[in-house]
């Protein structure tokens, strides 16, 4: 039997999360559904199953990583054939018998701030507060073993500003022509603004650590708190209810390790992008109909509803 590790990209919209639950479809459940069906496993426990992280409902992926022992020859494509659109893997690599996915030397994770009339300055002086080894004991469920984490990086990006291009993430396809459908995609930009991307690199996250930095964010942005009163929350001894901002506006862009690379899949790669320049296009179509709507109700407040 051979190891190996899979990179797995989602749309996490329709899922209850990664982690496989009862009756709730999730894309542990999924993935694990598809790999006993085509025989590349029988059980969890003898094919040594594996998961890099769990992440939360709503949550999106590039770079999420499995892995499992198989008598079988690994074909990405024969199993995207039998997963749903929304999950696709797009990568693969040979591993030791003794990897485990979860030990990753990095995991780079980009939210995805949607707000006007942020403080950029104050923003970027707050990621340096934040890079570091910290308690972040208020920034999870207070009962958690290890509250200590190291945050290596953190960039903040206003793409006006600046290119969120990332090589190491993209295949290079110099051949490749823009479809229709993308041109179609590069002139959606009905929205007045663009979001700004905060990026976090570091060895490993506590569960719902991201989204409640992002409040943090969020809050000296808006002009709620100061920089310097950031500081009082690593504090664990001080309990502080931090909420966090949703899941949707987060990807895990990519899970790293020593010495093991992934060779990416130009068919499966192509496919994944395919669906999502189609669900890009639904968006665009279920948006004009509303915008549409929209337009017609104001028309019916000025004419009608202002003359009472």
């Amino acid at each position: 039997m051979k190891k190996v590790a899979l990179k797995i990209g989602y749309i996490g919209t329709n899922f209850y999360g990664f982690q496989r639950q009862p009756n709730l479809r999730t894309v542990e459940g999924e993935i694990i559904y598809v790999l006993k069906k085509l025989g590349y496993i029988e059980d969890l426990e003898s094919s040594k199953f594996g998961i890099a992280g769990r992440t939360d409902r709503g949550v999106h992926s590039l770079g999420n990583v499995i892995s499992f022992m198989s008598e079988k020859d690994i074909l990405i494509n024969q199993i995207n054939h039998k997963l749903p659109d929304d999950i696709q893997i797009l990568a693969k690599a040979p591993v030791r018998y003794g990897f485990k996915p979860r030990y990753a030397i990095r995991r780079y994770y980009r939210y995805m701030l949607f707000e006007e009339d942020l403080d950029i300055k104050a923003m970027k002086e707050l990621t340096k507060v934040f890079v570091g080894e910290h308690d972040f004991t208020n920034f999870s469920k207070r009962d958690q073993k290890t509250p200590i984490r190291t945050i290596d990086e953190i960039n903040l990006i206003v793409p006006n500003e600046s290119t969120s291009f990332d090589p190491s993430l993209v295949l290079e396809d110099s051949n490749h022509s823009k479809t229709k459908e993308e041109i179609d995609i590069q002139n959606f930009n009905d929205f007045s603004h663009t979001p700004i991307f905060i990026d976090f690199y570091g060895e490993s996250f506590l569960w719902n650590m991201i989204r409640k930095i992002m409040r943090i964010f969020y809050s000296v942005g808006k002009g709620k708190m100061k920089v310097g009163e950031v500081e009082k929350f690593f504090n664990p001894n001080e309990k502080f209810n931090i909420k966090t901002l949703s899941s949707e506006n987060l990807i895990l862009m990519d899970t790293q390790y020593h010495n093991i690379n992934f060779k990416y899949d130009e068919y499966a790669c192509e496919g994944f992008r395919r669906i999502l320049i189609q669900n890009l296009l639904k968006y665009r179509m279920e948006f004009s109909i509303e915008n549409q709507m929209l337009n017609i109700m104001n028309n019916i407040n000025r004419e009608y509803l202002s003359r009472k």
